[in-house]
Parts: C-alpha cells; structure tokens; sequence
C-alpha cells in the first residue's frame, strides 16, 4: 500500500469551502470558480472568495443571509470578503466528494456562484459581477416566493 501523500490545510479549507457552497453536482464547477478567483488577483473579485458560507462560520451562524456590515469586518479571519485568499482554516469536514473537487477543479470562465433554488440546488454561474447580480435578483425572487425558506 502506497503512503497518501500530505493534503496542505489550504486544499482541505478549499474542499470544506465546496461543500458548504453547493451540492454534489456543483462542486467541480463551484472548485473552478475558486481557484479562478484564488490564481487571478486581478480578476473579478480581486483575490477574494467572497464566500458567504466562510463568513457565517466565522460569526458562528448558520445563515444564507450576510450583512454588508459583517462583509466589511476584517476582524473575522473567515471572512473572505474583506481579507483576501483562503480563510485561516477549514469550515467544517469535507467529504470525499469535495476533495476530490478541490483536487480536480472544473475548468471555467466563472467567478461568481449562487444557488437560486434552496429546494433543488439549483446554481447559476456568472463571469462578471453583472451577471452575478441578476442571477442573486433570480434568488432574491425565489426567496420572496419561498417564505422562510432564505434564512
């Protein structure tokens, strides 16, 4: 039996990243994405994951639902909107299903993920920011016709 070779702690944050993100048929996709945005500091987001779900672990929340206000505090070392790269540290246990995402990202063009139906994982993928807001406009309306369902 071959040893398994060392995993760093930024490949496990990146799969724990992926599993909180999406579902098992985004994570390829969402794993691309972020290493778009990890490898091009020039890019849309300027380095940042901008992960909602980094931010609300970080606070200690389980939420859908992050506040420009707690966007903006760099003091969480989880938040990956106002401090740029990975987080100081995984958010949870990826499965296996995750890491084998974070080893083998999907090749894409995107930046920008979000799932518009919290019922069937659908996700919607965005090169700029522009798309991006008219896919979160896409899960705003969802969330408006799914009350309570967008916490």
């Amino acid at each position: 039996m071959s040893p398994i070779p060392p995993i760093s702690t930024g490949f496990v944050t990146i799969a724990s990243i992926i599993e909180f993100e999406g579902n098992k048929a985004n994570y390829a996709k969402i794993s691309g994405a972020i290493e778009n945005r990890i490898n091009n500091a020039n890019g849309e987001t300027g380095g940042r994951l901008e992960s909602d779900a980094t931010v609300a672990y970080g606070l200690g929340l389980k939420t859908y639902n992050i506040t420009a206000e707690q966007k903006a505090d760099k003091s969480n070392l989880y938040n990956t909107f106002a401090n740029p790269g990975l987080p100081v540290g995984p958010i949870g246990s990826p499965g296996s299903e995750a890491i084998e995402a974070a080893a083998n990202p999907e090749s894409n063009p995107y930046y920008f993920w979000v799932t518009v139906d919290l019922k069937t994982g659908e996700t919607l993928y965005a090169a700029t920011y522009a798309e991006h807001l008219a896919n979160v406009a896409k899960y705003t309306a969802w969330c408006e016709a799914n009350v309570g369902e967008c916490k």
